[in-house]
């Protein structure tokens, strides 16, 4: 199962190790694409074969759900995304366009996610992932101020 948050050493050839628990949900290796977070970091996804279809065909069948944009998030899905094997030692290569495109440089950080309905995982560089989850919990605290603040308005 793919769960939790893992440190590895991204080696000189840019390959980097899956720890072992996710293998089973990962098949024989992984489409990796890149990703936009709302905070603005780029990062890449790691995606089964099934999620990458899956993900695919979400595009294709939800355009509204893309904005003018559709052509352009679709070009930018497929034309970046690089299909990673395992090696034998059970690691994946990652071309170099999409390392330097995340800043990835000797070590990123793995972290469990989901996409279309099936497990993935994210590969970030350490210092962008650090941003992106404070990012996150500056907007939780707003939100949750403003729920509270709707609260107390509705109190009679």
């Amino acid at each position: 199962m793919i769960v939790g948050s893992f440190q590895v050493t991204v080696d000189a050839q840019g390959r980097l190790i899956v720890p072992s628990g996710w293998h089973p949900d990962l098949g024989e290796g992984v489409v990796i694409v890149r990703d936009l977070s709302p905070s603005g970091e780029h990062f890449l996804t790691a995606l089964p074969a099934q999620a990458y279809e899956s993900t695919i065909n979400d595009f294709a069948h939800n355009p509204s759900s893309y904005g003018g944009r559709k052509a352009d998030a679709t070009r930018n899905l497929l034309q970046y995304a690089c299909n990673c094997r395992f090696d034998q030692k059970r690691r994946i290569s990652v071309d170099s366009a999409n390392l330097d495109y995340a800043g990835i440089t000797g070590t990123a950080m793995l972290t469990a996610n989901i996409r279309s309905n099936n497990p993935v995982f994210e590969i970030w560089a350490p210092d962008a992932l650090d941003r992106n989850n404070k990012a996150y919990d500056e907007w939780q605290l707003q939100e949750e101020l403003k729920a509270n603040a709707e609260e107390v308005r509705n109190l009679k």
